[in-house]
């Protein structure tokens, strides 16, 4: 059996597993989830430097140029609460269910039984490739799930064959060069 990551039992996540529960494997989301709230930051810190600059050479502006820098402070701090948010949320695998733990200030736990999964598709697009991520769906019998799209999951491959071991009961050995 592949593991991912060895959990750290101070981790206050481990919390929400049973008494007879073994933990698998424990992920976060992979930090890619995080470029484009980066990027609209930056970009956003750029746009109130450069017109700052602009209109400092001209001469005016400075309502203009206030406003687009109090955008740019919103922008600093919902990036802040973004990787806040990222930090915080985890995937866990056990021997009896996968469990999303989220939220900053609500703490939200999502559960499936690993025996109510009937299917699981796994895609890695060009960027989740290069960047080593990938997105699971897990179709489940009966009504539709809470989880069932998992995307931005770091090292899909060894987590596609943990998943396949655990419901499916074996897997192939990952490919090497993926």
């Amino acid at each position: 059996m592949v593991r991912l990551r060895l959990p750290d039992p101070a981790n206050r996540d481990l919390k929400y597993l049973a008494s007879q529960e073994r933990l698998v494997s424990m992920v976060r989301l992979h930090w890619a989830v995080l470029l484009r709230v980066c990027a609209e930051t930056a970009g956003a810190i750029a746009l109130a430097l450069a017109v700052n600059i602009f209109l400092a050479v001209r001469g005016g502006g400075t309502f203009i140029t206030t406003l687009l820098w109090y955008f740019a402070l919103f922008m600093i701090l919902r990036a802040l609460w973004r990787i806040t948010d990222w930090h915080m949320d985890h995937l866990m695998i056990t021997d009896k269910r996968l469990l999303k733990v989220s939220g900053v200030f609500v703490r939200k736990a999502q559960t499936m039984p690993l025996s109510k999964i009937t299917d699981m598709t796994y895609t890695r697009d060009p960027l989740g490739r290069v960047l080593g991520y990938g997105e699971f769906k897990v179709e489940s019998a009966g009504q539709d799930q809470a989880l069932n799209r998992l995307p931005y999951i770091p090292k899909p491959d060894q987590l596609y064959i943990t998943l396949l071991d655990m419901t499916f009961g074996g897997g192939p050995k990952p490919a090497e060069d993926d």
